[in-house]
C-alpha cells in the first residue's frame, strides 16, 4: 500500500465533507444516511473475494485487535473502486427510493472524485472502474422500474 494515498475512513469523510458543502439540512442527512450505510457496507465487504487472500489475511489479522472500522483503516482508494459495485446490488440498494437515487448518485460521484483525486492509485484499477461504472447504469435502471 502506498503511504501517501490516506485509508477509506479519511477519503469517504473528505468526500462527504466536500459533496455536502452548501447543501441543504436535509439533503446533507441523506448524504450522511448513504455514506453511514456505505460503511456498514465496506464492514461486511469479503474482502478475500473483492480484493485477494492477502488483504483477507490482513483484514482479519487486524481484526482480531480491532475489529470496528478494520477494513476502513487498512485500505485504499484502489481498493475501495473494487468495493463499490456491490455496494450498488440489490441487496444493498437502500429502500426508501429517495436515498437509493442518492446511494447511485453518491456512489458515481464517489468513484469520479476519487480518480480525478488520487490519479496514480487508480493505475491499478481499470477493471475496477469499469465494473463500477457498469454497477451504477444497472442500478439506476433497476431504480427507474
Amino acid at each position: 500500500m502506498e503511504t501517501d494515498i490516506p485509508h477509506i475512513d479519511v477519503i469517504v469523510r473528505t468526500f462527504l465533507q466536500d459533496v455536502s458543502a452548501g447543501r441543504s439540512h436535509s439533503v446533507g442527512a441523506r448524504y450522511y444516511r448513504v455514506m453511514a450505510h456505505l460503511y456498514c457496507y465496506l464492514e461486511s465487504v469479503d474482502a478475500d473475494a473483492v480484493l485477494g487472500t492477502d488483504a483477507g489475511t490482513l483484514l482479519a489479522a487486524e481484526r482480531e485487535f480491532h475489529p470496528k472500522g478494520a477494513f476502513l483503516r487498512l485500505f485504499t482508494a484502489h481498493d475501495l473502486v473494487f468495493c463499490l459495485p456491490g455496494f450498488l446490488d440489490d441487496r444493498w440498494l437502500m429502500t426508501y427510493p429517495a436515498d437509493a437515487r442518492t446511494q447511485i448518485s453518491l456512489t458515481d460521484r464517489l468513484l469520479h472524485w476519487v480518480r480525478h483525486r488520487y490519479p496514480d492509485d487508480m493505475f491499478y484499477c481499470a477493471c475496477g472502474i469499469h465494473e463500477c461504472t457498469v454497477a451504477i447504469r444497472r442500478a439506476r435502471r433497476r431504480l427507474r422500474r
